[in-house]
């Protein structure tokens, strides 16, 4: 049986897409372009470290469970589904290539022009070091260090599904119900 996840974010549009393009731009600026599971990672990863250092999380994006991981939903919506996204038309700050590697993965290319810059200087640091961690790391090694997640693990349980959403409050260090209850009412309230 499927469980709803007790505390949903509302995702930030302009954060998510200030945020995926800084990680486009910063493995270009390394010599590389990332995959959308990289990009993904990374955004898990950001999310989770800077919600423990800072009290809030950088896209305010929902995880869910599925089979490679956590997996932030719209930002996942975005780079599948493109400009289409629910059935609107939003320019987005990159491009889709098929991956030179094949099995039907793509890399992504940052736009030239950067959307509109929503994020802190510590959003930047956080998206920065989960970029060199995920750069350093084979799709093997950043499966198995996601799947150790406490809130990964509660969500996928037994893995009789395809996605399940994941406990906000188990994302931080000691799980908290009660932040994760905060931060889910300011982000429908801001």
């Amino acid at each position: 049986m499927r469980m709803t996840a007790p505390y949903a974010l509302r995702p930030s549009l302009p954060r998510l897409l200030s945020a995926m393009h800084h990680l486009m731009r910063g493995a270009e600026r390394r010599g590389t372009r990332l995959t959308q599971y990289q990009v993904v990672k990374a955004l898990f990863l950001a999310d989770r470290e800077h919600l423990n250092q800072f009290g809030r999380p950088i896209t305010f994006d929902n995880y869910i469970a599925m089979k490679h991981g956590p997996v932030p939903s719209m930002a996942y919506d975005l780079l599948r589904q493109g400009a289409t996204w629910q059935e609107t038309t939003i320019t987005l700050p990159w491009t889709r290539h098929p991956d030179p590697e094949g099995g039907g993965a793509f890399r992504f290319e940052a736009a030239a022009e950067a959307p509109p810059d929503a994020l802190s200087d510590s959003d930047r640091e956080a998206l920065d070091d989960a970029l060199t961690f995920v750069l350093k790391l084979t799709f093997g090694q950043l499966r198995r260090l996601t799947h150790e997640d406490v809130a990964y693990l509660r969500a996928w349980g037994d893995g009789e599904h395809n996605a399940a959403p994941m406990d906000l409050s188990l994302l931080f260090e000691e799980p908290d119900p009660e932040a994760a209850e905060q931060l889910a009412f300011a982000s429908h309230h801001v």
